[in-house]
């Protein structure tokens, strides 16, 4: 009976998850939203499991829950369970909800107070993800430090004789993860060059630490930072200690390698532009170019150079693919079949897109194929007239959206000659 029950739920999941590959962004950011509300985690996982490459690219707003406040330090080096291998500079999605158990438990009833500060709140309320985490973080990677082999450590489907130095090597990360918070919310205000004295304070004592800590240590601060690798060169070369030094060196390269072997996988970086909302597309290449810009600089880093050169290419590539991409879906092909004038909504999703197209161009022609752009945006130029002419456009939506798309200057040209002809 329980066989034959089970079989119609594990078709219909299988059924969703196979929907699910095929549905659009939008779809996708629904379905995820609704999964959040369900109680089961492992079904959860099995159904999201095979999106986790589009959900890291969407990157959709979530619930603030413990387990996801605890693990949002290591976001950048969670890979699935069949990407990882023992040593390696990243930790298995598996592992989550066991060390999250461990976590809460540890806590005891002092877990109903970060479950309070981060009540009704969703990952995009930064400044709750600061204050529940520094209260979090430090805590958690001293029971970690300690606890034996989770009781339900079978679910993540490794020995137990993993447990130990992952543990090890994960506490080296929420001991840091206040520093690395400053560092990445740096970045993310436009710094353009990382603080020294973070730095500083993210590698204190950090020779003490598993040598996969603290490499994952590093990766995290590229992945995060990326104008920080001069900065980093430069405090590992003042460590006075040379056996700390040489500790130091090897998690610079070992962490440098990691950032580089994801960049050149298949489902890499590269290709989470291609799948990335347009108008985050821009800020992930610019993240991407500085990394590249910076190791090229670095002394350190000339083994790696032919690397970097073919990594450049296929960022480029990959912008141009992006770029079109955007142009065709959310400019030239609702202009192409609207059957009416558009209204003030329509218009502003043309105009949104038009500056989503707008900021990835910038960033896209620092990395090469500037002779591409300018023709798409003539092409998308060509759209709006042909739009215009066609009655789909207003003349002042249609000034609007090419000033957005070649510039002020042909704007007011065009505005001229229309008011010269009426």
């Amino acid at each position: 009976m329980q066989t034959r029950s089970a079989d119609p739920a594990g078709r219909a999941a299988h059924a969703l998850r196979h929907q699910l590959r095929q549905a659009d962004d939008q779809k996708i950011i629904r379905i995820t939203a609704m999964l959040d509300d369900v109680a089961d985690p492992a079904g959860k996982q099995a159904i999201l499991d095979p999106l986790r490459d589009r959900l890291g690219s969407l990157k959709p707003v979530r619930p603030l829950r413990f387990a996801r406040l605890l693990f949002t330090p290591f976001e950048p080096v969670i890979v699935p369970p069949s990407a990882w291998r023992p040593g390696d500079v990243a930790i298995p999605r598996s592992v989550l909800t066991p060390l999250s158990a461990v976590v809460r438990t540890g806590f005891g009833a002092e877990a109903s107070a970060i479950d309070a500060i981060i009540a009704s709140h969703k990952t995009d309320a930064t400044d709750v993800v600061t204050v529940a985490g520094l209260a979090l973080w430090p805590r958690a990677a001293e029971l970690l430090a300690v606890s034996p082999t989770p009781g339900d450590w079978e679910t993540t489907g490794l020995r137990s004789t993993v447990y130990p130095p992952l543990a090890g090597a994960v506490v080296t990360v929420p001991r840091r993860a206040a520093w690395l918070r400053c560092l990445a919310r740096d970045q993310a205000i436009g710094a353009l060059a990382a603080d020294q004295r973070t730095i500083e304070n993210i590698l204190r004592s950090m020779a003490d630490e598993p040598p996969e800590g603290c490499a994952m240590v590093v990766a995290l601060i590229l992945l995060q930072a990326p104008h920080a690798v001069p900065v980093l060169r430069e405090c590992v070369a003042s460590v006075r200690n040379a056996a700390e030094k040489a500790i130091l060196l090897r998690a610079l390269a070992r962490g440098m390698e990691q950032v580089l072997t994801r960049l050149e996988a298949p489902s890499g970086v590269m290709d989470e532009i291609a799948r990335a909302p347009l108008a985050a597309a821009g800020q992930e290449v610019r993240r991407i170019a500085a990394f590249l810009g910076e190791m090229d600089n670095d002394s350190g880093a000339a083994a790696h150079r032919p690397r970097l050169k073919a990594m450049r290419e296929r960022l480029d590539q990959a912008c141009r693919e992006r770029f079109a991409e955007g142009l065709a879906e959310g400019l030239v092909q609702p202009l192409a079949t609207a059957s009416d004038a558009l209204d003030a909504a329509g218009q502003t999703l043309l105009e949104t897109c038009a500056r989503d197209l707008r900021s990835l161009e910038t960033v896209a022609r620092k990395v090469g194929g500037s002779g591409s752009y300018d023709q798409l945006l003539h092409q998308a130029a060509d759209t709006v007239l042909v739009a215009a002419k066609s009655g789909t456009l207003t003349p002042i939506r249609t000034f609007r959206l090419v000033e957005i798309l070649a510039g002020s200057d042909v704007a007011t040209s065009m505005y001229r000659d229309t008011v010269a002809k009426s």
